[in-house]
């Protein structure tokens, strides 16, 4: 068993965090000791890094929450839960798309301004120039 510190330290999250999660019924209720703290279990520390890595892949909360809450009404939502996880998985490959496609843009820039950077010519180039040079130019 685990303190909300000890939870919040292996997941690198907040104990306000772990707490919105269980709030928002992300996942199952949190066991309480007689002092009424929350104790984590191995499972709960799952459930926490299943959370961590859905909102990662930018998905809602509240499908997190429609997900969770059909994970635990057990084997009759099978179903609806694999509908749901590729559609997610449709979502996460279009963003991995415009990430890759935002990481050539900036690596393109990066060395359009090494090139700049070793020409002392450019340095008092307008932005006009050198947005035409960018676009245009020989990258």
């Amino acid at each position: 068993m685990y303190s909300a510190k000890e939870a919040a330290k292996i997941t690198d999250l907040s104990a306000a965090t772990l707490r919105y999660y269980e709030n928002e019924k992300l996942m199952p209720k949190i066991a309480r000791n007689s002092k009424k703290y929350r104790q984590y279990t191995d499972e709960d520390i799952e459930w926490i890094k299943m959370i961590q890595c859905m909102r990662r892949a930018n998905i809602p909360i509240h499908s997190i929450k429609e997900y969770v809450s059909l994970l635990i009404q057990g084997g009759e939502t099978l179903e609806q839960r694999f509908v749901m996880v590729q559609n997610h998985m449709e979502d996460i490959k279009k963003q991995m798309t415009d990430l890759q496609h935002a990481l050539d843009l900036t690596q393109k820039k990066l060395s359009f301004y090494e090139k700049l950077l070793a020409d002392s010519s450019y340095k008092n180039m307008p932005y006009s120039e050198e947005w035409k040079l960018f676009n245009h130019g020989e990258n």
